[in-house]
């Protein structure tokens, strides 16, 4: 069995020298160069590319939007009609006989009754520039005169004062006479003319009187008797 081995491995080897022996052979086994300065590489085949399946584009189907019923309009409840307001003692003495409604006897009272608050505040810190701006123009014209001023200082209690301007009768007339009140109630003469009272058992004290002028309330300082 070596024997044969031998052999054969000594033809290859023969067969070996004799390509050597020859030069350049012209074959060449697979993966050599035949003559490296003529040599060119074989081009290669291209295939043919292969040409890619496109898929189909996508068409994104719009989203489809639920439509909601159209809703119920809800009705909104009617407001309750309100109550008339009714007469009280209060209303009914203030008004008396005169065709005055709830609504304006209560607008009314709730104005003058704000006047008067600011008035207190004025008579205490003796505010005379303030106080003319609460006082009607005819009473500030008749207060203002001599004559009238020197019969208001007779009838006064305390003798010794002179009035001689409108201020002196703010400052010794108007003011005392109305620092211990407690107004609470009005009453209409008109309806555009009211006392402010302070209402005691059986009988009003009166300390003053509104006109309403263009429909603000201003305070009226009655006029003497002659």
């Amino acid at each position: 069995m070596k024997r044969k081995i031998i052999a054969i491995l000594g033809i290859i080897f023969l067969t070996n020298s004799a390509f050597a022996a020859q030069g350049m052979s012209s074959w060449a086994g697979p993966g050599e160069v035949q003559n490296p300065d003529t040599y060119r590489p074989p081009k290669k085949k291209t295939e043919p590319k292969k040409a890619e399946k496109k898929e189909p584009e996508k068409t994104v189907q719009p989203a489809q939007t639920k439509q909601e019923p159209p809703k119920e309009e809800t009705k909104k409840p009617e407001a309750a009609p309100q109550p008339k307001k009714t007469a009280t003692d209060e209303y009914s003495r203030s008004v008396g006989n005169l065709n005055i409604s709830v609504d304006t006897f209560e607008a009314d009272k709730k104005a003058i009754m704000a006047m008067i608050s600011e008035l207190s505040v004025i008579m205490k810190e003796k505010n005379y520039a303030a106080w003319t701006r609460y006082i009607d123009q005819e009473s500030k014209t008749y207060w203002s005169k001599s004559g009238n001023l020197k019969k208001a200082q007779n009838r006064m209690p305390v003798k010794g004062i002179q009035l001689k301007t409108l201020q002196d009768y703010f400052k010794y007339i108007f003011v005392p006479a109305r620092q211990k009140s407690q107004i609470t109630e009005i009453r209409y003469e008109s309806d555009s003319y009211v006392k402010a009272v302070e209402v005691q058992e059986d009988q009003d004290l009166i300390y003053y009187f509104f006109k309403k002028i263009n429909g603000k309330w201003l305070v009226h300082i009655p006029q003497l008797d002659a």
